[in-house]
């Protein structure tokens, strides 16, 4: 198809096209659409390369190769939401990526050798060649190197002559009808004909809507003989020519095809919409009327009755919440009214419409759509959607991509209409998957978040009770403890790593295991595997001999050894299942020693009661923590600047290390019990140490005495704060969790009034990147369910902030019993093993458990977000972090990507 003036006219005054059948007071034609010109300085929509791209890429086996440098294929192969049940040829980006030189001296024998490489390479059904405006500037043939390459190749090579700067994205797609018409429709004769063929012309396939129509046809007896274009094969596009009526889907872009096909082959056309209940009953019944077939009609009123009834029952409860809810749709040509049609459906009052793109058909429609008080929006931006939007006081925004940041900024909620979506609105069933999608966006819990001030920026507005846990109504959580004799596949970790965990965040100390060597050698394992560190692990040894006599020797050997070789200025001492259960006086014990060990009086050796046979690893790790503020800290004179901060064992050194800093902002100074910060974060020292090298130091555990309020982080801490509170009378807040925006918010509220320090700017502004993450990111929690095994501190912060995003928990498992179990977004929680999380996880969109969870996600074939200890699988466990305002927006990223990647697959 040469690409001349003439034919650029022909295009625009498309005889078929509603723009061109009113007339202006001067006696021109109407055709704005596609002949509007861009505003320089504007943003604008596509181009006509664009619009050639939109109709004919969902041609799925055809290798489409754009003609240009790098800009034009580069920016933007990939970025339909077309989908295929076949070849997936389309989804290559394939670009001559002219360079200088090929500009200079013309780039016909680069496109030449490119559509040979293409063809040897990958054997595509037919190659469609793109021009774009440098090619057409420079002057490259495109018909005669594709007629050139067409004779060498031995398969069709289609020129698609569709310069950018030729017009609008409208053109373009009519550029690419123009193409189909001239060397592909037509070509092919299809193996049968039926009185029932027809082609779907503008339907293409976004994010799988046409499968949704298609199951009504086949249930009536009309077959598809071609799609033009969504999931269609070059071959099938060639035997289009044959179909008994063309139904042109929601779409003035491809008229010309269907016009030019009426006076060539005789086949009459019908323009039609897949959006809302109204419009597809419609769209049935003038088929089958067009076809004029009795009984088909027949058959088409029962399955509307059919499919009307099931749909009454299915948007019942949407249509409750949904109604009366006001709505801006910004988009354009027929979709302007045929989502008004939907909305309306459901009990909604479309407000506003853009009447951009739609002809004086269409405009006539959506009058007698919209409501009296109803806004016809001729041009819109930004800034004029925003303002209509807030004239018209409405609820939320349809529109196409491009406008989404423009609601989400302005914290309203938004669906997207357009082709880069990712979810089916056609058909019956897509009429559920929008009601689904709209209750969703209205309704997501997020918007609050993002609307609520700071605490310290408006105490009074600010709404505590937006922390969900808070809610009066919230039902208490059923505890479950499976009554099996056997544990599969275990979820808990012991309370000897636990308290072995607690004590490596301590500076200078060994821990010591009271039991034999295996105990402490299978927790060095896991410690090593995790943290990919040397761990310091000591342990008493002990035999089937001092089983029975006693352990007392063990423990004094122990300790002289470990004082002799590494020199600790702590030994952590806890025992295991083994010396529980024989039951040595440890207290005694201790005291023994120190009597005979006078020299050693200033070694601290707190001890932590930690058997195998109760509790798990957060049990133990809180024992350390207890025993410590219990036996170390002394009187001092308080420091108005020094806090004491317990942190418990969901907290992950990249966790601390991030609450540190946001404390030592305030200039407040912290005494962090343990800091696993400094100790397990991963760096080199500058010689070796058989003691930990970092975490905090003895004398300043002793100095905690002097600290003004202990800020307990994690409900395992609330005991150890109590313990500083009799002995010192400080004052203390638990924080049960640190991830998400509220919790975050609670935090630097709390550390203003201790420090009358204002919240610093960075601090604000990371407040605004999370709830500037929450919006980006809510499209992609929204109805998913989630399944979650781990401790119970760990558990409680992460159901939450997930229910909070939107999330369904459809399993909780954990280790062992707290009192924030009672207090979860579920209705039960498991006390047990991964295989009842294997039994309890499935059908879930995500499983968030430690590496051992990662042979039921591969059973179940459900995604695995790895998280809690041990992580065996994953590098840079001590950097990671969930809390805070930063964290949080690494947990959403990260969970997000996941869910990104399983939807591409």
């Amino acid at each position: 198809m040469k690409l001349t003036q003439g034919k650029i006219n022909e295009l625009l005054s498309e005889t078929a096209c509603e723009h061109n059948h009113h007339h202006h007071k001067d006696g021109q034609k109407k055709n704005k659409a596609c002949s509007q010109q861009a505003q320089p300085g504007a943003a604008q929509g596509g181009c006509a390369f664009d619009g050639a791209s939109i109709a004919l890429v969902p041609i799925t086996d055809v290798a489409h190769l754009v003609h240009a440098p790098i800009a034009c294929g580069g920016n933007s192969w990939g970025a339909r939401g077309s989908l295929s049940s076949g070849s997936t040829m389309y989804k290559m980006g394939f670009t001559t990526d002219l360079s200088e030189n090929d500009i200079i001296f013309g780039g016909e024998k680069k496109l030449y050798k490119a559509i040979l490489e293409v063809q040897q390479r990958y054997q595509p059904a037919a190659v469609f060649v793109y021009n774009t405006c440098v090619t057409a500037l420079i002057g490259d043939d495109l018909e005669a190197v594709c007629q050139k390459a067409a004779e060498r190749t031995g398969i069709p090579i289609v020129p698609i002559n569709s310069p950018g700067f030729a017009g609008t994205k409208n053109l373009g797609n009519r550029m690419g009808g123009e193409a189909l018409l001239e060397y592909v429709i037509g070509t092919t004769e299809p193996e049968y004909t039926t009185p029932y063929d027809i082609n779907l012309i503008g339907e293409y396939n976004i994010a799988g809507e046409l499968w949704s129509v298609l199951p009504l046809f086949e249930k009536l007896g009309i077959r598809v003989l071609s799609k033009i274009t969504g999931d269609a094969t070059y071959k099938e596009v060639c035997y289009a020519h044959r179909a008994k009526l063309n139904v042109l889907i929601c779409s003035k872009a491809l008229i010309n095809v269907a016009r030019k096909m009426e006076e060539r082959y005789g086949i009459p056309y019908t323009e039609e919409s897949f959006y809302g209940i109204a419009d597809m009953n419609q769209c049935l019944r003038n088929i089958a009327a067009k076809l004029g077939d009795r009984d088909l009609q027949d058959r088409v009123e029962k399955l509307i009755a059919e499919e009307s009834a099931n749909l009454d029952r299915e948007l019942a409860p949407y249509r409750d919440r949904l109604k009366g809810k006001k709505v801006v749709l910004y988009t354009g040509g027929v979709k302007s009214w045929s989502i008004i049609s939907a909305a309306k459906d459901l009990g909604m009052e479309v407000v506003a419409t853009s009447t951009k793109k739609s002809t004086e058909e269409d405009k006539a429609k959506i009058r007698a759509l919209l409501s009296k008080d109803g806004i016809m929006m001729e041009k819109g931006n930004a800034q004029e959607l925003l303002k209509t939007i807030a004239k018209t006081q409405a609820d939320m925004l349809i529109a196409g991509g491009r406008n989404q940041y423009t609601a989400l900024k302005a914290r309203i909620p938004f669906l997207d209409i357009n082709q880069e979506r990712h979810h089916p609105y056609a058909g019956y069933v897509g009429m559920i998957e929008i009601a689904r999608e709209l209750e969703e966006a209205l309704y997501s819990p997020i918007w609050e978040q993002v609307r609520q001030p700071a605490p310290w920026e408006d105490p009074l507005a600010f709404n505590k009770s937006l922390l969900i846990e808070s809610h009066a109504e919230q039902v208490k959580t059923d505890i479950i403890t499976p009554k099996k004799a056997v544990a599969v596949n275990a979820l808990k970790q012991s309370q000897p790593l636990g308290a072995s965990l607690a004590f490596l965040g301590l500076k200078g100390a060994m821990p010591l295991m009271h039991g034999s060597q295996g105990c402490t050698a299978f927790a060095k394992v896991q410690l090593v595997r995790h943290f990919r560190e040397a761990i310091p692990l000591a342990t008493t040894a002990m035999t089937e001999v001092t089983t029975i006599l006693g352990g007392e020797d063990n423990i004094a050997q122990a300790i002289l050894t470990l004082v002799e070789k590494a020199q600790p200025e702590i030994i952590g001492l806890c025992t295991t299942g083994l010396t529980e259960t024989r039951g040595d006086d440890m207290e005694g014990i201790l005291r023994t020693f120190r009597q005979k060990h006078p020299e050693l009086d200033k070694l601290a050796i707190p001890f932590a009661s930690t058997p195998d046979f109760r509790g798990a690893l957060q049990d133990g790790y809180a024992a350390v923590i207890e025993s410590i503020v219990r036996s170390l800290p002394q009187e001092g004179i308080k420091n108005s600047q020094q806090l004491t901060v317990l942190a418990s064992s969901a907290l992950a050194p990249g966790d601390i290390q991030e609450i540190k800093e946001i404390i030592n902002s305030f200039g407040l100074s912290p005494i962090f019990i343990p800091d696993l910060s400094s100790s397990m974060d991963g760096h080199l020292s500058e010689s070796y140490s058989p003691v930990t090298t970092g975490g905090t130091t003895l004398e300043q555990i002793q100095s905690v005495g002097s600290s003004v309020f202990t800020l307990a982080l994690g409900e395992s801490m609330r005991t150890a704060a109590t313990i500083l509170q009799e002995r010192f009378g400080t004052d203390y807040q638990v924080f049960d969790r640190l991830t998400g925006l509220g919790a975050t918010d609670l935090l630097l509220q709390q550390l203003y009034q201790l420090s009358g320090v204002a919240v610093p700017e960075k601090y604000r502004y990371q407040r605004q990147q999370l709830q500037d993450a929450i919006l980006d990111t809510h499209f992609y929690f929204g109805r998913k369910r989630v399944s979650l095994a781990l401790e119970p501190d760990l558990l409680y912060s992460v159901a939450w902030w997930l229910t909070e995003m939107g999330v369904e928990l459809q399993a909780a498992v954990t280790t062992t019993r707290s009192p924030l179990l009672e207090k979860l977004p579920i209705a039960e929680v498991t006390i047990g093993d991964l295989e009842d999380f294997e039994h309890l996880a499935a059908g879930s969109d995500l499983m968030a458990t430690n590496s051992n969870g990662k042979r039921v996600a591969k059973k179940l074939g459900i995604p695995l977000y790895r998280l809690g200890f041990p992580i065996l699988d994953r590098l840079g466990n001590g950097h990671r972090s969930i809390v805070g305002y930063r964290g949080t927006m690494e947990l959403l990223f990260e969970l997000g990507n996941i869910w990104l990647e399983a939807e591409e697959k």
